[in-house]
């Protein structure tokens, strides 16, 4: 089910990464730390800071990511040679 162009529903994302999902390990620990971090009844967060905390953000966009990230291309030696090189 594709929601705001992500293929889970963001406001419930699940366990296991989606169909899809190009990076597995990152959606597992954005998972668990976005379990870790969640809204109890008076609008604070697990962590006791008002929600949402910077770690369910981070977690949020971590999930995002997992799911439309590109496989970084190798880069040529010569295309940054660096200050050591003569």
């Amino acid at each position: 089910m594709m929601i705001d162009d992500v293929p889970y529903d963001p406001t419930n994302p699940p366990a296991e990464p989606p169909a899809g999902c190009v990076d597995p390990v990152l959606w597992r620990v954005a998972f668990a730390l976005r379990r870790a971090h969640h809204p109890r009844l008076d609008d604070f967060c697990e962590c006791k800071v008002f929600w949402p905390c910077p770690d369910a953000r981070l977690a949020d966009e971590a999930l995002k990511l997992a799911c439309d990230r590109t496989v970084p291309r190798s880069r040529s030696r010569t295309a940054n040679p660096g200050r050591w090189t003569a």
